[in-house]
């Protein structure tokens, strides 16, 4: 006696790119301004589909990989 089975087809992950929209929870800019000023005092934030290369090494900064906004840990703006 044969016994069929049933098997999923779940797609291989191809990697990058992603679409930002199924990637993050979009954040309005008040909370992220709120977000930043309660950590560190500031608001100089970055969305992470912006940020250059360039105003990551200027400033020390942190990845909010959920909301998909780099917070930067000086006022200065780049």
């Amino acid at each position: 006696m044969i016994e069929e089975i049933q098997i999923d087809f779940i797609p291989e992950d191809t990697g990058a790119p992603y679409e930002a929209e199924d990637t993050f929870i979009e954040v309005p800019q008040h909370v992220a301004d709120k977000i930043c000023k309660a950590k560190y005092g500031h608001t100089n934030w970055v969305r992470m589909d912006r940020a250059l290369p360039a105003d990551l090494t200027a400033n020390p900064h942190i990845f909010d990989y959920e909301r998909g906004i780099i917070y930067f840990k000086n006022s200065n703006l780049i």
